[in-house]
């Protein structure tokens, strides 16, 4: 019986180095794993509109570092999410440097993490806010642009000027 399988623990070591060496390519051509709403946009079912979605962010710490609300949520494409009534909330290290961003209605770019809205968009944290007609904000950056009439109100000064108000 030996003699009839010789070679039987050398084709079985032989195919187990084949198929960790192929995973261990399609592993590294995947490169690094998607986060965020990128993921979770990932798993959202083609033309199916969600209902009053939760969708937390969180480091590697395990720190809540965001949290996006919205009435609606439409995955219209392989690459585009529709959202409709959207709040995001961006939460510092000081939750007095908190930001809120509010939107009527968005599209989210899955491919390079841009939230695009053409409606009117509001940022705030507590010492201002800021309004305009249409808003790009990179959510991998955490960077945000608004065009149109933008108007900024600035509730205390001492945070710009690092004076107090007393």
């Amino acid at each position: 019986m030996r003699d009839r399988f010789p070679n039987h623990l050398s084709i079985i070591a032989w195919t187990a180095f084949i198929l960790l060496a192929t995973v261990g390519i399609l592993i590294a051509q995947t490169g690094a794993p998607q986060e965020g709403m990128s993921a979770f946009g990932k798993m959202v079912p083609s033309g199916f509109v969600n209902r009053d979605v939760i969708v937390p962010s969180f480091n590697a710490e395990g720190r809540k570092t965001s949290e996006l609300r919205a009435e609606t949520l439409t995955r219209i494409d392989d690459d585009r999410l529709q959202i409709g009534r959207i709040s995001i909330e961006i939460y510092a290290a000081a939750p007095a440097q908190n930001i809120r961003v509010d939107l009527i209605r968005a599209v989210y770019h899955m491919k390079d993490e841009m939230l695009r809205s053409g409606e009117r968009s509001v940022v705030k944290r507590s010492d201002f806010e800021t309004s305009g007609d249409s808003m790009v904000f990179d959510s991998h950056a955490s960077v945000g642009s608004m065009k149109g009439r933008v108007r900024t109100l600035i509730f205390d000064t001492s945070s710009l000027s690092g004076k107090s108000g007393k």
